[in-house]
């Protein structure tokens, strides 16, 4: 503090004269000490405060990376499961579909075998026929 300034100062605004002992001054040296220790004493706690936040701001980082590592693995996990049951669905699907086909491709060899015998029976039957024909030619053919 400039105290020959502050006297030309007082005695500029208020047309009063102090001497440097004037007791004003001194209480403004003493108020000035005091207020210096305050901010001394307001730093320091101000500082604390800060570095305890500080601490606080990292344990709250490091919790948070910690949650978001459980939920990226917990949501692989999710996903995997969901892909697993959703490929199990599909296989579900794929063998009732082929069951399905296997079945009607049964029933389709069934009726290809019964259309064969039927048209093996219709042979037997026209070949019978044939050689009734023939034979009762070869019977009236003689007999005339």
């Amino acid at each position: 503090m400039d105290v020959q300034r502050l006297i030309g100062e007082v005695a500029k605004r208020h047309n009063v004269l102090l001497g440097p002992s004037d007791p004003i001054l001194v209480t403004l040296t003493l108020n000035e000490l005091v207020l210096a220790q305050y901010v001394e004493r307001l730093t320091a706690t101000l500082e604390q405060a800060e570095d305890r936040t500080a601490a606080g701001s990292a344990q709250q980082i490091a919790a948070a990376r910690e949650l978001a590592g459980k939920l990226v693995t917990e949501t692989g996990g999710y996903v995997a499961e969901q892909v697993e049951e959703a490929g199990r669905a599909v296989q579900a699907q794929l063998i009732a579909s082929l069951g399905r086909q296997v079945q009607a491709a049964q029933e389709a060899a069934q009726q290809a075998a019964i259309a064969r015998r039927t048209a093996f029976y219709a042979a037997l039957v026209a070949v019978g026929a044939v050689c009734c024909l023939s034979g009762g030619l070869l019977v009236g053919v003689i007999a005339f």
